[in-house]
C-alpha cells in the first residue's frame, strides 16, 4: 500500500512546493531587477549633473538638458538623493535575499548618486555663501501664489497678427513697493525666437506680482529673422502700450523695467539700449520706449562670437535658411551686430542686471562677461550674478538654490532701481 511522503502535509497538493519555489524564484528576480534598474536610472540622472549634454539632435538633447536642470542637476538634486538612498534600501533587500552581486552593483550605483547629487547643492551653498544669499529648505519644496489677478489683453497687431500679453496686478496682501501707481515689469519669454509663450514666465510673473510690481508677460511674434529684430520692435511696442496704458492700470510710466530668458533676454536688452537704430523701430505706433532697468537671463550678448561656438543640435533651432554669411564685428554692419546687445551700450543705457550659468550648454557664460565688462566700460551700473553649477533654464527649477540666489539679488536690483 502507498504511503504519504510524512514531510508533506496531507491536504498539501503534490506540487504545491514546486508552485512557491516558482513563486520566489521570480520575487527574487524581480528584486534583482528593480535593485539594479533603480540604480542605473539614479546613475544616469546623476552623471547628468557632471557630463556635457550629449550631441543627438535638438529635441532629445533639449530632454536631457532639462533632465539635468530639474532631476539630475542643481535644480532638485535632493530628490534624486532620496531616490538613491531608497535604491540603497533595495540593494540592502537584495542582499538579504541572498542576492550578493547584485546588492553590491545597486549599492555601488547609489553611493556614487548620493555623491554627485551633491555637488549642485555644495556649489549652491558656496556661491550663496558668498553672495551673503540665505536658502531655506522650506522654498525649495514651495511655489508663489497664482492668486495675483490675471487679465489678457491684445497690445498690438503688427502685419495682422495678434499680439497679447498678460497683466498680473499685486495681490492685496502682497509686499508694499511704494504707494500706487506702482513700479511694473514687462516679461519677455525664451525659445530662441521660434518657439515658447507668455505662460512660461507664470511663476516668476506672480512672485513678482506679490513683491508689489503689476507683471506684464507678452507674447511676439515667433519664426522671425534676422533672429531678434522683429521681437525687440514687439518688446519696444509693448513697453510703449504700458506706457500708454499706466494710468489704466496703477502703473507708475517713470518706473517700468524689462525682464528677459535667454531669446527674450537678447530682446530685452535691445529694446532696453536701443539708440534710435532704424533696424530696431517698435512693431506699433508709441511715443516713449525707454525702461529705468533691464535683468536678463543666460543671454546671448554677442551673436557673432556665439556662432562659432554654439553646438552642433543647437544651431537647427535657428533656422537653415538664417545665413550670416558676411556678418562680422569687422564689418561693422548686418543683423550680427544689429542683434548684438554689446554694440549697443553707451553710457545713457538703464542699470542692468544679469546672470549667467556656468555649466550653461546652449549659452556661455562668457557672454555675460562680454556685456558686462561693456557696461563697465561705459560706465553704466550693473550687476552680474554667476552660478558655477547652474545650466540653461535653470530659474524653471522654481525652488533651487539658483533660483532662489537670483530671485534675492533680483529683489535687491528692482528696489534700489525702481524706487520713488
Amino acid at each position: 500500500m502507498a504511503t504519504r511522503d510524512s514531510a508533506q502535509p496531507a491536504d498539501m497538493p503534490p506540487n504545491a512546493d514546486g508552485k512557491g519555489h516558482t513563486r520566489r524564484r521570480f520575487r527574487r528576480r524581480l528584486l534583482a531587477v528593480t535593485a539594479v534598474g533603480w540604480a542605473a536610472v539614479g546613475l544616469f540622472l546623476g552623471l547628468l549633473i557632471v557630463l556635457p549634454t550629449p550631441a543627438v539632435g535638438l529635441w532629445p538633447s533639449l530632454l536631457l538638458m532639462y533632465l539635468a536642470v530639474f532631476v539630475g542637476g542643481g535644480g532638485y538634486s535632493l530628490l534624486l538623493a532620496l531616490f538613491a538612498v531608497l535604491g540603497l534600501g533595495l540593494a540592502a533587500l537584495a542582499r538579504r535575499s541572498g542576492l550578493r552581486r547584485t546588492s553590491l552593483v545597486a549599492a555601488a550605483a547609489g553611493v556614487v548618486t548620493v555623491a554627485l547629487s551633491l555637488v549642485p547643492v555644495a556649489q549652491g551653498w558656496r556661491t550663496a555663501s558668498q553672495e551673503d544669499v540665505p536658502l531655506s529648505l522650506s522654498e525649495y519644496f514651495s511655489l508663489p501664489s497664482l492668486d495675483s489677478p490675471l487679465e489678457t489683453v491684445t497690445y498690438a497687431r503688427p502685419e495682422g497678427e495678434e499680439l497679447t500679453l498678460d497683466i498680473r496686478r499685486p495681490p492685496p496682501e502682497s509686499r508694499e513697493v511704494g504707494p500706487e501707481p506702482r513700479p511694473a515689469v514687462v516679461t519677455v519669454h525664451g525659445g530662441g525666437g521660434v518657439t515658447g509663450s507668455r505662460t512660461e514666465d507664470v511663476l516668476w510673473s506672480a512672485w513678482l506680482a506679490e513683491e508689489g510690481y503689476v507683471v506684464f508677460s507678452i507674447d511676439y511674434r515667433l519664426g522671425q529673422r534676422p533672429l531678434g529684430q522683429e521681437v525687440t520692435a514687439d518688446v519696444k511696442c509693448a513697453v510703449g502700450w504700458v506706457e500708454q496704458n499706466a494710468e489704466r492700470y496703477g502703473v507708475d510710466p517713470d518706473r517700468i523695467a524689462l525682464l528677459g530668458r535667454s531669446a527674450g533676454g537678447v530682446a530685452a536688452l535691445l529694446a532696453a539700449y536701443d539708440d534710435g537704430d532704424p533696424q530696431l523701430t517698435p512693431s506699433c505706433d508709441v511715443r516713449d520706449t525707454g525702461v529705468e532697468a533691464v535683468a536678463a537671463f543666460y543671454t546671448v550678448t554677442d551673436q557673432a562670437g556665439l556662432d562659432a561656438w554654439q553646438p552642433p543640435w543647437w544651431r537647427p533651432s535657428l533656422g537653415d535658411e538664417y545665413d550670416p554669411g558676411g556678418d562680422s564685428p569687422e564689418s561693422g554692419e548686418g543683423p550680427f551686430l544689429v542683434t548684438s546687445p554689446t554694440s549697443h551700450v553707451d553710457p545713457a543705457d538703464p542699470p542692468t542686471f544679469l546672470t549667467a550659468g556656468g555649466a550653461d550648454q546652449v549659452t556661455p557664460p562668457e557672454q555675460a562677461e562680454l556685456l558686462a565688462n561693456r557696461l563697465e566700460d561705459e560706465g553704466v551700473p550693473h550687476r552680474l550674478v554667476r552660478l558655477p553649477g547652474a545650466r540653461h533654464g535653470f530659474d524653471g527649477a522654481w525652488g533651487s538654490w539658483d533660483a532662489q540666489i537670483v530671485r534675492h539679488e533680483l529683489r535687491e536690483f528692482l528696489e534700489n532701481e525702481l524706487a520713488d
